[in-house]
């Protein structure tokens, strides 16, 4: 009797620390939480005070507001009701510029640009910054702003000022908003090689990489600037080429959900020996699973640099003051945080890329002479 009381004594003392514990945790975390809004209300304050003009009390809470959404995750934004008032119609137009972007150190960065586009011939590529949209500055804007400001009615004209790659300076350029119609995939030259360049997944992406496949030598697959959002197709893309069945998670607040994709009945008309995959810090969303999914895979090789890391999708809330926020809501993996490390580095450099695939092809070729030599 006595040595149950011991024990019931001791579990009962153990409960009560892990409980007080808890208590004095969640009220650290409380008392952080409320020295955070008191630091925030004194710096407040002395902008008010001390700023050597008058203060817009308001834009003051805006930049509260948008830092809050945008530090957790730099792809989200805040949207002030005025400003979506203002670019709402926008959202409904046909005309696009050319280009997609993301946000990188404030500004919007280029990540892929559409054949054909005025963007094209212009000589803008993937890593120009765009400095203005029409006098606005990037740095000022949300992301969800920039890519409504890269909309508008076709034939109007969009000035943008960008920092020239080629010229080493900045460029401002009026282009106009054209009716684009992009193509989900593409077959690229890469120097003299061709890749199989994917914009975003479609249902039929599987087929179209095995009719590239067919005649193609080596195979390229080209995700240096995929960011499309439609994971269930490219999923069956990865079962597709790896011929079994894949899985991703879909990771939401406090539920983590799996997907998958089996091979079916379409399976690739012949093995395919060697495929080299294109990565580069442009690789996101599916593009960045994809690339997890098949490094590592039977006779495929990643060349290029790390990618982004990043895959989500976002959703647009709207607040009770008419104000919006374009938010992270879902994280997909497998991806690595860090970017995924190609098995052969490269830049994003077509001819780079090409003289490592081909130095890369003599070498096996070379060994695989060798060992026939030597039996």
């Amino acid at each position: 009797m006595l040595k149950r009381l011991v024990q019931l004594t001791v579990i009962l003392t153990v409960v009560a620390i892990a409980t007080a514990v808890g208590i004095s945790n969640r009220e650290k975390k409380q008392a952080d939480a409320y020295d955070a809004f008191g630091v925030f209300a004194r710096v407040y304050n002395i902008v008010k005070a001390r700023y050597v003009e008058p203060v817009d009390e308001a834009r003051i809470m805006e930049g509260a507001y948008r830092g809050a959404v945008e530090s957790v995750f730099d792809q989200n934004s805040y949207i002030p009701a005025d400003i979506m008032a203002r670019i709402r119609p926008r959202l409904a137009e046909k005309g696009r510029v050319g280009i997609r972007v993301i946000k990188r150190g404030g500004y919007a960065q280029v990540v892929h640009v559409e054949p054909g586009s005025e963007i094209e011939k212009a000589g803008i590529v993937a890593g120009t910054i765009i400095q203005k949209i029409n006098g606005k500055y990037t740095w000022d804007l949300s992301l969800f702003s920039i890519n409504a400001m890269l909309m508008g009615q076709v034939g109007k004209p969009v000035n943008l000022t960008y920092y020239s790659m080629d010229k080493g300076k900045d460029e401002d350029h009026i282009f106009q908003y054209q009716e684009l119609n992009p193509d989900a995939t593409s077959v690229c030259p890469v120097e003299k090689l061709s890749a199989f360049r994917i914009e975003s997944f479609s249902i039929d992406v599987a087929n179209r990489f095995d009719k590239y496949a067919a005649t193609a030598k080596p195979i390229i697959l080209d995700l240096r600037y995929t960011q499309g959002r439609n994971y269930r197709d490219m999923l069956t893309l990865a079962a597709f080429i790896l011929d079994k069945e894949v899985t991703a998670t879909a990771k939401r607040k406090g539920a983590i959900k799996t997907i998958s994709a089996k091979p079916g009945e379409n399976a690739p008309t012949f093995a395919y020996p060697r495929i080299f995959v294109l990565t580069s810090g442009f690789t996101m969303n599916a593009g960045a699973v994809l690339a997890n999914l098949l490094k590592g895979g039977s006779g495929i090789t990643l060349v290029g640099t790390r990618t982004s890391g990043k895959a989500f999708d976002t959703e647009v809330l709207q607040l009770y003051d008419g104000a919006y926020v374009e938010l992270a809501t879902v994280f997909y993996s497998p991806t690595t945080k860090k970017g995924l490390k190609p098995d052969v580095r490269s830049y994003i450099d077509d001819s780079e890329i090409a003289d490592k695939i081909n130095n890369l092809l003599k070498k096996e070729a070379s060994k695989a002479n060798g060992d026939k030599t030597a039996a």
